[in-house]
């Protein structure tokens, strides 16, 4: 090739790329990113949206499914003690370990105790069960079954949805696929809520007054948050897309985000840290055994708890052992609440620490985040009874743990109680309804749009 061909080669690259650059249009880039990615997401959120809106009420339709472990029948009797029938459970099954208890049981349903997930060394010394949860009845003390989660049955339809929604039923695989269209979603929420802006005039080179004054960007702005009634179907597609992805980008994006957060970490972690401070996980935990350490060491007179203990029966007797342990651990906790200018919601559950000699307690105040992370617990000595630590979920926590917190527990619906708890049920199934409906209109559109763009072709030709 000679010198003059390459050069022309090189002038007409750099001609066209200087074209491209140029006609570079920031609006029709992030239609296209938009369009395909959602293209390639649109199956899995559909998967996601569907699933998401059943666990919304998981423990409901959880007991439907498995109503013949779950329920019992109402009697006259009361209940055996909770102790008791953990005792039942631990003759039963006695190579295996239950080291929690629940708090309390309801009129009409039995007593679940779980299995002791066993990890590390442990686990290799520890046959695996072959089931996770026990069912008693409380009233009579009799197992009513054992209950293996992974099994296909029809009374685990429920978990298989968890895991459905979690990680499609590819175990880490899935998790690693959901991941990456969590971010891919995230990050198409921002192009979403651009792409409702009203388009910008293009600039005409004219001396002419304008004959009407342009209307204000909100003015125009307005209409994507409509959906009309009165009009065909690709319209109402298009309307409904616009506007349920403008009323509910709020918590499409914390749905979005905090799915990042569930299952890829290596992305979530170090931009949460960048942008509201999350700790990482050895800062966090030296800054909770400090403040573990720091309310150890006044737990005893902050809270106005009262022991009074026999010296000489401690190396013979728990001061709090499995039959007092609810109803002591969770008096020291209104009373370590209230200290604080706090009421205790809801006990959570009680477990025994082996290794260390100690019960504990965790629940929930008014001012906790949730009931899973940013919930509270006490920690008691069995032989003397006395307060080894006491952690306040929103004490122990910084601003980036709470934001965390937040996302966590919004996106799991561990929110309020009682009638404000069925009213966020129902809102987050709504959430799971409406990331279908913009899946399956946005495919809509795309297929519509690619059947007109199919007949400008052939017009063309």
């Amino acid at each position: 090739m000679s010198l003059f061909k390459q050069a022309s080669l090189i002038n007409n690259h750099h001609n066209i790329t200087a074209d491209l650059f140029m006609s570079f249009n920031l609006r029709f880039s992030c239609l296209w990113i938009h369009r395909y990615t959602g293209l390639a997401m649109a199956a899995f959120l559909i998967i996601a949206g569907i699933t998401g809106t059943l666990l919304a009420f998981h423990e409901e339709l959880d007991d439907v499914f498995n109503h013949e472990l779950a329920q019992v029948d109402v009697q006259d009797t009361p209940h055996l003690p909770i102790a008791v029938l953990h005792d039942r459970v631990l003759s039963a099954y006695p190579k295996h370990n239950f080291s929690s208890m629940p708090t309390s049981i309801a009129a009409d349903r039995s007593a679940v105790f779980s299995v002791d997930r066993a990890r590390g060394k442990a686990a290799q010394n520890q046959p695996k069960a072959p089931f996770q949860e026990v069912y008693v009845n409380p009233y009579d003390g009799n197992i009513i079954g054992t209950r293996d989660k992974d099994q296909w049955a029809l009374h685990n339809t429920m978990w298989k949805v968890f895991w459905l929604h979690r990680d499609l039923l590819l175990g880490d695989i899935g998790k690693w696929v959901l991941g990456i269209v969590s971010v891919v979603w995230t990050i198409n929420c921002f192009i979403g809520f651009y792409l409702t802006f009203p388009r910008a005039l293009k600039k005409k080179n004219t001396q002419k007054k304008p004959s009407k004054k342009r209307a204000s960007f909100l003015k125009r702005w307005l209409p994507a948050w409509k959906i009309r009634t009165k009009s065909n179907l690709f319209k109402l597609n298009y309307d409904l897309h616009h506007a349920f992805g403008l009323w509910l980008w709020g918590m499409l994006f914390v749905i979005a985000w905090s799915s990042v957060g569930f299952n890829l970490q290596q992305v979530y972690r170090p931009v949460m840290q960048a942008v509201v401070g999350l700790e990482g996980r050895g800062e966090k935990q030296e800054k909770s055994k400090k403040s573990r350490e720091k309310v150890g060491q006044t737990s005893s007179v902050g809270t106005g708890a009262s022991i009074d203990v026999d010296i000489n029966a401690l190396n013979t007797v728990d001061v709090v052992n499995k039959a007092n342990s609810i109803d002591y651990l969770s008096e020291q906790a209104y009373i370590a609440a209230k200290s604080q200018d706090m009421s205790v919601q809801q006990l959570l559950g009680i477990r025994w620490v082996e290794d260390e000699g100690q019960w504990q307690l965790r629940f929930k105040t008014d001012k906790d985040i949730g009931k899973k992370g940013g919930a509270s617990s006490i920690t008691v000595d069995a032989k003397t009874g006395s307060i080894e630590r006491v952690n306040f979920g929103y004490q122990s926590s910084s601003f980036g743990s709470k934001t965390d917190q937040w996302l966590s527990t919004l996106h799991m619906g561990h929110i309020s109680q009682g009638i404000g708890h069925i009213l966020y049920q129902i809102f987050l199934a709504l959430i799971g309804l409406a990331v279908t409906v913009l899946s399956v209109t946005g495919v809509y559109l795309w297929w519509k749009g690619r059947q007109q763009r199919l007949k400008a072709l052939q017009k063309g030709r």
